[in-house]
């Protein structure tokens, strides 16, 4: 829907004088390093902002939801500050002048920018800064004048300056998008949030204001510091003029030096060599003669290396250090250089430390003889314990709730039965084609036969203009530690969509009737003691997935005297439980069944189902634990007893 400002600001300006002041467009951006539509729609945004030139003036704030973002933490309360002034509730969302929301990022049109540099001002607006010569303080200056023929005295008007970084751009994306270029970022405001109070300014009047002010120590690119100054009315937010004053080249010869992982890793995912080595460029002007480079694995103690020479402005030098030996699980290496000739001042930070070598290693030996994963005692946003998720960003892959969304009642485990499962954010996934994967640790199955898989899932397709998207989930098997994969189930589109219709342009979210099970043979591994089982998400730009109580076999608690053809027929899941678990129970031929409940101290809990006939096939009984603690599940048949053991968490 079109945006319009009300008539009677519309006349506000004009009324005040018959002068004018070439405006300027103050487009303040609401936005996060890990909002997904941000990441999307920001490219856009940015050229458009951008073919405006001066005309337009960009402040961004980087808020504090609805995940991680480094630059809010190094600035949170003037950011919500801002965020609370213009009662923002989702990101992005943009500002123009002020009075006007323009909606997302995405709905900024050429035609609303052309709209607010129509509209009078008597407002000129001066602006210009300096750094100091040790890059500690900024000094900003600037003269507010009245080009108009009557007071300006609106009241409530105050004059806001930011500090901003013109561009950062980080050497990999911070948050969990794939977005790693910021513009006009906030780093500071002067004096703060609430802006410096502005008088009465008689006619053709100028009035000049000035800060000396310490730089944060948590500047990124000291030759990307920016200034942007506006004029607001804190009443109704209306902005009378803004201006900006841009980065200021750097004098002297300053050290700037930038670090490039170049390392090798281990070669296949049971392999744990690692030869660390960096290539340092000098980026500066001046001649790097010492330096000390270091890296460190998953945040642990640093190895240092004590690195001298002769390294001219434009060079670049590699530096290796000893192989070393990484742990199973994703091992992340960072590099970081500091102490340039002894402890000169490096003016870009964002080159002397780089995180953007990660390793994913599986355990040499097997951990178990089944997989039991039913999500319920995996983190929020986590990944299951035994597992190794190899992703680029959390939302590809991760553990969720209801809470993870608004105004979802039904819990969103397997077919309703528990809270949690693993999702993948298709819906917001835009990069077509990129895959996450999950792999189990090693299981053993020498000791079992007619080894089998099963997992539930949800998942839908989202239509657009001709076509139906296909999203793809694959179920692979390795037995030489990730070598070789061997595909055993593969479905996507239609065939992976669980919703009827299967398509649907919403954010799909699953009701209990959406959900699917399903049952692969891996008997072509009976005897074999080092399988992995991977869950490959591969993205079409589609719709979310959800995946649930994934089993391969399950612990079977049965003694000598119950022998019989159920082994390997019965499975119980959620385990660990929480709301209710489910029963699920293959006969070859028709038999009565009964379930029972024992506590571990053999006490009877409750009788689920008790001499019923039921015929050959699949068949599956509910049960609503009352209190936590292990349990055993006991099912009996014509054809053999079997005991599973269940715990419950409440």
């Amino acid at each position: 829907m079109k945006q319009v400002l009300p008539f009677f600001l519309l006349l506000l300006l004009p009324a005040l004088t018959d002068a004018q002041a070439v405006r300027k467009v103050l487009v303040e951006s609401f936005t996060n390093a890990s909002c997904p539509p941000c990441a999307a729609q920001n490219p856009a945004f940015g050229a458009l902002v951008e073919s405006n030139g001066t005309n337009v003036v960009l402040l961004k704030y980087q808020t504090n939801w609805p995940g991680f973002d480094p630059m809010n933490q190094q600035n949170p309360t003037e950011v919500a500050a801002r965020v609370s002034y213009y009662g923002v509730t989702g990101v992005p969302n943009v500002r123009l002048d002020g009075a006007q929301n323009a909606g997302t990022s995405g709905s900024v049109t050429q035609a609303m920018i052309t709209t607010r540099l129509g509209q009078a001002t008597p407002i000129e607006l001066e602006l210009d800064h300096e750094l100091s010569a040790n890059f500690d303080s900024i000094y900003i200056t600037g003269r507010i004048t009245n080009v108009g023929d009557v007071a300006f005295n609106p009241g409530n008007v105050v004059l806001h300056t930011a500090i901003t970084e013109k561009q950062i751009t980080f050497p990999e994306p911070p948050g969990s998008t794939n977005e790693f270029d910021f513009k006009s970022v906030t780093r500071k405001m002067v004096p703060g949030s609430a802006g410096a109070p502005i008088s009465e300014i008689a006619a053709g009047e100028s009035v000049e204001f000035s800060y000396a002010v310490a730089l944060p120590g948590y500047i990124y690119n000291y030759s990307r510091i920016g200034v942007v100054a506006f004029v607001q009315r804190t009443t109704d937010r209306v902005v009378y003029q803004a201006e900006e004053s841009f980065p200021k080249p750097l004098v002297g010869d300053l050290v700037d030096v930038g670090i490039y992982p170049n390392s090798t890793g281990p070669d296949g995912l049971c392999n744990y060599s690692l030869t660390p080595q960096v290539d340092i460029a000098n980026e500066g002007d001046g001649v790097i003669t010492s330096m000390d480079v270091s890296y460190s694995v998953n945040g642990g103690d640093p190895v240092v290396l004590a690195w001298e020479g002769e390294l001219e402005p434009g060079e670049t030098v590699a530096v290796s250090f000893d192989e070393a030996t990484i742990e199973p699980g994703v091992s992340t290496v960072t590099f970081s250089v500091a102490n340039a000739n002894g402890a000169a001042f490096d003016f870009n930070r964002m080159n002397e430390t780089v995180t953007s070598e990660a390793y994913a290693t599986l355990e040499a030996e097997a951990v178990g003889e089944d997989i039991s994963e039913g999500l319920e005692s995996t983190p929020l946003r986590g990944t299951p314990a035994g597992t190794l998720v190899i992703k680029d960003a959390e939302t590809h892959l991760m553990t969720i709730n209801r809470t993870i969304f608004a105004n979802i009642t039904q819990e969103l485990g397997g077919f309703g039965q528990s809270n949690r499962s693993l999702f993948s954010d298709l819906y917001n996934w835009d990069d077509v084609g990129a895959q996450a994967h999950m792999i189990f640790q090693r299981v053993d199955l020498t000791e079992r036969i007619n080894n089998y898989l099963k997992f539930d899932w949800a998942h839908a397709q989202y239509p657009f203009t001709g076509f139906n998207t296909e999203d793809r989930l694959t179920v692979s098997i390795s037995t030489d530690c990730g070598d070789s994969w061997t595909t055993v189930w593969d479905r996507a589109g239609a065939s992976l969509a669980t919703r009827v219709p299967a398509t649907t342009t919403s954010r799909f979210i699953p009701t209990v009737a959406q959900w699917a099970s399903d049952s692969i043979s891996l008997a072509a591994f009976d005897g074999l003691d080092d399988v992995n089982v991977r869950f490959t998400v591969t993205s079409d730009y589609g719709n979310s997935l959800f995946i649930d109580n994934i089993r391969v076999n399950e612990a079977v608690i049965s003694s000598a005297d119950e022998p019989g053809r159920l082994t390997g027929k019965v499975s119980v899941y959620p385990n660990p439980a929480s709301v209710s678990t489910r029963v699920e129970v293959e006969l070859e031929a028709a038999t009565p069944v009964t379930i029972n409940v024992f506590d571990l101290s053999g006490k009877h809990v409750e009788t689920l189902v008790s001499g019923t006939q039921y015929g050959a096939g699949t068949h599956q009984f509910n049960w609503a634990p009352k209190a936590q603690g292990v349990f055993l599940m006991r099912v009996a048949t014509n054809y053999g007893v079997v005991t599973q053991r269940v715990t419950v968490v409440q």
